[in-house]
């Protein structure tokens, strides 16, 4: 309870010390940092009085109940990011979120359950790719595999 408190501090100093920071900046160039640190101060308010103030729950551990996924979420995405030159865009995210969303997904899958969603994350992946690449024509990562 006393490290949100003095974590909505820093927040809140931080915050400022930031503010400071815009002052050289255009208006329309200052509207958005500043609208994002106007944000984070409110959330720290909210912070410090939700613990001064609220006599909630207290928190017994620090570590999440489903920490395996959380880290294996961690290493998918990695192995994303490190496969992305080597296979390309479409190939690794079709193949790395279909693995993600099967390992994560608390029912059993079966096979068809699997194609499914490989089908799913193929058709959001190509409407990505086609919205980037072909009409906003973004450079996506282009590897061996396409």
């Amino acid at each position: 309870m006393q490290g949100d408190r003095a974590a909505a501090i820093v927040f809140i100093l931080v915050s400022v010390v930031f503010w400071t920071q815009t002052s050289g900046l255009q208006y329309n160039g200052a509207i958005f940092p500043r609208a994002i640190i106007v944000f984070i101060i409110l959330l720290s308010v909210g912070l410090f009085v939700q613990k001064t103030v609220g006599k909630g729950e207290e928190q017994k551990t620090f570590l999440p109940p489903n920490l395996g996924y959380v880290l294996f979420s961690i290493v998918i995405v990695a192995l994303w990011i490190y496969c992305l030159d080597i296979l390309g865009f479409i190939v690794s995210s079709i193949l790395f979120l279909s693995i993600l969303t099967v390992v994560i997904d608390v029912r059993k899958t079966s096979p068809l359950g699997i194609i499914q969603v490989v089908a799913i994350h193929a058709a959001l992946v190509g409407a990505f790719w086609v919205t980037f690449h072909l009409f906003l024509l973004v450079p996506l990562p282009e590897g061996y595999l396409i």
